[in-house]
């Protein structure tokens, strides 16, 4: 009995993090260029996972009140972990452009590279997921882009704040493909088979594609710095959020499967995205670097501990 149940978390756990491995390795002895990898990243994040967001929510049968109670969960979690980074930022008395990564590091997840393929390998249900993921994005970049405006140390007149907080969440393909998902879906527009296969084939090799492309961009170089803030960002993200997940899903009449849904985004580590949009908006770009290195090694011991809690 407990043999199985070390092989289901190690059959879960396991192949998402030798796909970042294997990018990782790929990497390093030169076998494809560097050109090679920001290529890749580049076809997963504007073409492949929007392929997938398309195809799978615009077919999803979508149980808006399963939806609603998992959005719900994850919403209260990251705006606890949001107001817990706040609080020890102050109590740090960090300045106030780290103090932007350290709060968007320690609440914004990798739910698309990382919480998806989780969800997928360890609850087969990458459809209900991927719908999910819309308001996940949505939420990570509305509260994202606000943090990092607040703390960044460019003086922006409030109308250019403005400007930039619509560019951020306007241009997001996630974001864009998620909107025409839902679209197709509630207008019930079937989406032209011509259409929908290529569509279809480019979204089945995301979740690989992703976690290939994770590895070959995670620098540990990063790593060197100043570890305390790092490392208390890194501790909130996978452990204290998730934690905020159990301890508030007693509040939401959840099933086991819509439950560790919301706490497995909760657990993801800090998006490489959150590294891009500090350096993009004025703030400390070298720390987000840093939380989102650790907090993805340190993934690799919670996600299993998460998932020997939870299910």
């Amino acid at each position: 009995m407990i043999y199985a149940y070390v092989m289901f978390i190690l059959n879960s756990i396991a192949p998402i993090f030798l796909l970042i491995a294997l990018g990782a390795a790929l990497r390093h002895p030169k076998f494809f260029p560097d050109t090679f990898f920001k290529g890749l990243n580049r076809l997963v994040f504007w073409f492949a996972l929007p392929a997938l967001l398309i195809s799978q929510i615009g077919t999803a049968s979508i149980d808006f009140e399963s939806i609603s109670k998992i959005v719900l969960l994850f919403t209260a979690g990251t705006l606890a972990s949001l107001a817990l980074a706040w609080v020890v930022a102050r109590w740090m008395q960090l300045p106030m452009h780290k103090r932007g990564s350290f709060i968007q590091g320690s609440f914004r997840g990798n739910g698309a590279f990382i919480g998806l393929p989780v969800i997928a390998y360890t609850l087969g249900a990458e459809t209900l997921g991927t719908v999910v993921l819309a308001p996940v994005v949505i939420l990570f970049n509305l509260l994202g882009v606000s943090i990092l405006l607040r703390y960044s140390q460019r003086k922006t007149s409030a109308s250019e704040s403005v400007k930039t907080f619509v560019f951020q969440i306007i241009k997001n393909p996630l974001i864009v493909s998620c909107a025409i998902g839902i679209g197709t879906n509630l207008a019930g527009i079937s989406i032209p088979t011509f259409l929908f296969r290529p569509l279809d084939a480019l979204g089945n090799a995301a979740l690989p594609l992703i976690l290939i492309s994770i590895g070959s961009s995670l620098s540990f170089e990063r790593l060197h710095g100043s570890a305390s803030p790092t490392l208390i960002a890194s501790l909130i993200k996978v452990v204290a959020t998730p934690l905020f997940g159990f301890l508030l899903a007693g509040l939401f009449n959840l099933d086991t499967t819509e439950r560790m849904i919301a706490i497995f985004y909760l657990a993801c580590p800090a998006a490489g995205m959150s590294y891009i949009m500090a350096e993009v908006m004025g703030n400390d770009g070298p720390l987000a670097g840093r939380i989102v290195a650790l907090s993805t090694l340190l993934s690799a011991i919670t996600l299993p501990i998460i998932i020997a809690i939870g299910l």
